[in-house]
């Protein structure tokens, strides 16, 4: 290759390099205005698991049950409706808390002291 037609071609790569730059930033720009609006509307099952203080499992159990409500997938990322999770939060707000009845507490023996019980009565004249 001569001089004129390399610097020819190393023109037209820089061209070409400057458009796909500018391309992406539109992009970037489209991605960025976009990304607010569908976070403010869904979160992923991990963001939804923090503002309820709950587990995964107890997340995708409420989903199950219909307490929340599932918002298009992301990828492979499920995503719940923020409304949702606010209506469950508002509604745990307003619901009495439910008083559990205590256990009472297991016994740790192994079983020793009845061993030694027995054998004692049957000692006993």
């Amino acid at each position: 290759m001569d001089s004129g037609t390399e610097s020819t071609l190393l023109r037209e790569i820089h061209h070409e390099l400057r458009r796909l730059r500018e391309a992406v930033g539109v992009i970037q720009a489209r991605i960025t205005q976009a990304a607010p609006v569908q976070a403010a509307r869904a979160v992923t099952v991990d963001a939804a698991r923090a503002l309820l203080g709950c587990g995964r499992s107890q997340v995708f159990a409420l989903l199950k049950a219909g307490a929340l409500s599932r918002a298009p997938k992301v990828g492979k990322t499920a995503m719940v409706t923020v409304e949702s999770i606010e209506a469950l939060q508002e509604r745990f707000g307003r619901e009495p808390t439910p008083k559990l009845k205590r256990q009472p507490a297991r016994s740790t023996s192994t079983g020793r002291e009845t061993r030694e019980a027995i054998l004692r009565m049957l000692r006993q004249p």
